[in-house]
């Protein structure tokens, strides 16, 4: 089970710089919930063990080990820095305060946490057809998609719900969670396409950053060239727009999936260097 986890470390705040509430929406939401115990304890336990103590809780974070019969295995944190965890801590005493654990006979356990119906939302969790790095964004609206971290880019878009949880944390993170509606889009490959000379490195996750209208725009390496990809939803809901912005830039095309409107900003599926610098594609299946 624990290969799972392993790609964790891949995830973002080792990039970029985030406040504490991102960290732990990016590299913790997925295990630890506020009042109750999912895969990890919940922030209620790790305050009372780590309240007044933060050298050992930053020396947990980088150096984890079992605890609990049965339980997963916390990976180490050490990608974070110890700056990261140190600020982690003072987030997650205040986020615990005033609150309960909630055992798991007191509540339901397929009730969905508020949490996890909040648009737009970024959520660390294993999903269907994707490698163990998969983060799932809900866009305002009812569409949702899947960003494969391992493999840097999109891989489906659907309709719907957010995500279902509960098969995830029933099984401590050795299960993936259900889509809460029906997948609308698909998309087999990275669809920006550069002229290559000889073989390039495999892509290369760079975090993320999370704007002010809660949306993440993705950074990562295609081959040499930086890339960053924000995803927004089409305001009548029939597609999504995608913004790139791409370093060094250089000439590149567009590949179109059948079935599906791809138009560009620049006018063209074929951009220039110049054009390649930013543009925007629009996406539509209806």
């Amino acid at each position: 089970m624990r290969r799972f986890l392993l790609p964790i470390t891949l995830l973002p705040a080792a990039a970029l710089a985030q406040e504490p509430a991102q960290v732990f929406q990016m590299n913790c939401s997925a295990c630890h919930a506020v009042d109750r115990m999912v895969v990890g304890p919940s922030l209620v336990e790790i305050s009372g063990i780590y309240r007044g103590r933060p050298d050992e809780f930053v020396k947990w974070c980088l150096q984890p080990e079992p605890k609990r019969p049965g339980a997963i295995e916390m990976p180490s944190m050490a990608h974070l820095g110890e700056e990261t965890l140190r600020s982690l801590l003072p987030y997650i005493l205040e986020t615990a305060e005033g609150k309960s654990e909630i055992k798991k006979s007191d509540a339901d356990p397929f009730a969905m946490p508020a949490a996890m119906v909040r648009r737009p939302q970024v959520q660390r969790i294993f999903l269907p057809d994707a490698s163990p790095a998969a983060i799932a964004v809900a866009l305002p609206g009812d569409l949702s998609y899947c960003f494969d971290a391992a493999e840097c880019r999109l891989r489906y878009v659907w309709q719907g719900g957010f995500i279902d949880g509960w098969p995830y944390w029933k099984g401590n993170g050795s299960s993936i969670a259900r889509l809460g509606g029906n997948v609308v889009y698909r998309e087999d490959d990275f669809p920006l396409q550069w002229a290559v000379i000889g073989s390039e490195p495999p892509p290369k996750f760079m975090g993320y950053e999370i704007g002010d209208d809660g949306l993440p725009t993705f950074h990562f390496l295609r081959g040499k060239t930086k890339v960053a990809e924000k995803i927004t939803p089409l305001a009548d809901g029939t597609g999504i727009e995608r913004h790139f912005e791409t370093s060094p830039a250089k000439a590149l095309k567009v590949t179109a999936p059948d079935k599906i409107t791809v138009s560009s900003s620049t006018g063209s599926l074929r951009l220039d260097a110049s054009a390649a610098k930013s543009f925007t594609l629009t996406y539509r299946w209806k």
